[in-house]
Order: structure tokens, then sequence, then C-alpha cells
């Protein structure tokens, strides 16, 4: 069954999904081994701790700063459940939008992340500050980078191993 989709703006009360996401060794293994500058980064797992002492602060810096960030829930309405999260923010050096998506290992190849960065474009293209949203993605990540160009982005370099995907307002 297709996931049907939407954008859930978790409340203070709705933060332990997001640590219990963050702490699957399974969802997380993407990031395992990586150079990740986050306090409580396991790199054996890829795993990130997520005690409920930083949750007033993360909702203070993702949730209510558009459009400099912006975070939300992917929320499916088929299953009553999140599937995970996608997340935007604004990067100076390349004046443009980076993006993120997480979905949960047990909800992955269903659409999901094709789907969340879809929802995420619509939702930050409605802001006139929003321009264009890119991701960098290591190549040996090919079904993420393979995620992102089903979702509409297209690629505009390869440098070091790194894909640069990109979706402007006029293409979405």
């Amino acid at each position: 069954m297709r996931p049907k989709l939407k954008l859930h703006v978790p409340g203070l009360r709705e933060m332990d999904y997001r640590r219990r996401l963050l702490a699957q060794p399974e969802t997380m293994a993407y990031n395992r081994g990586q150079p990740v500058d986050a306090p409580g980064y396991d790199v054996a797992t890829g795993c990130i701790d997520f005690p409920m002492s930083d949750w007033r602060f993360w909702r203070d810096v993702w949730l209510w700063q558009e459009p400099s960030r912006y975070s939300a829930y992917l929320f499916d309405e088929n299953l009553g459940a999140f599937v995970g999260e996608v997340a935007y923010y604004y990067d100076m050096e390349s004046d443009a939008h980076g993006t993120g998506v997480l979905i949960e290992h047990a909800h992955r190849n269903r659409g999901c992340g094709c789907e969340g960065l879809r929802l995420l474009a619509e939702h930050a293209f409605a802001r006139p500050e929003v321009e264009r949203l890119f991701a960098e993605l290591p190549l040996e990540r090919e079904a993420a980078v393979r995620m992102y160009l089903t979702a509409g982005f297209r690629e505009v370099r390869v440098e070091g191993g790194i894909c640069r995907l990109e979706l402007d307002r006029e293409e979405k």
C-alpha cells in the first residue's frame, strides 16, 4: 500500500519519536563511521543520542525559524503512525536551502522518502524566500541519490565522490 503522507510539526511531547528514530541502528546505518559533529553520536552504529534535556532547544532552533530552518515528521495516514522526518535549512555558502530526509528502516522502499521530499518542496516553495533546495550525498548512497532524483531533483555535479542534487522553484 502506497503511503498517504502529510507533514506534521511535532509538539514537545512528540519529541520522543525523534529520540527513538535516531536510536535505531538499522535506520541510522547510513551514518555509521561518518564524521558527524553531534553530541552523543556513536560512530559504530551511526545513532545519535537525543535526550529529553535537548528537546526544547532543538524545537526552538528547528521548528520556529522559517525560512531559515524547518523540520517536520512524516505521518502516514494509512498506518496512523509517523514514518520519518524531513527538514530544510538555509546554507549561506550555497545561497540555497539544504534538505534532509530520514525514513525509518521499517518503512523504506514504500515511496515515503520521495513523497516526503515532494511535500517538503511544496511547503518550502510556498515561502518566497526559498528559491532552491539541494542535497549533497556520497555516491555510494545510491538509494538516497535515486530517491532525490525520483522526487524531481536533478544532478548538478559530482565532485570528490559527492553528488550535488538540486530542485529549483520553477522545476517543482
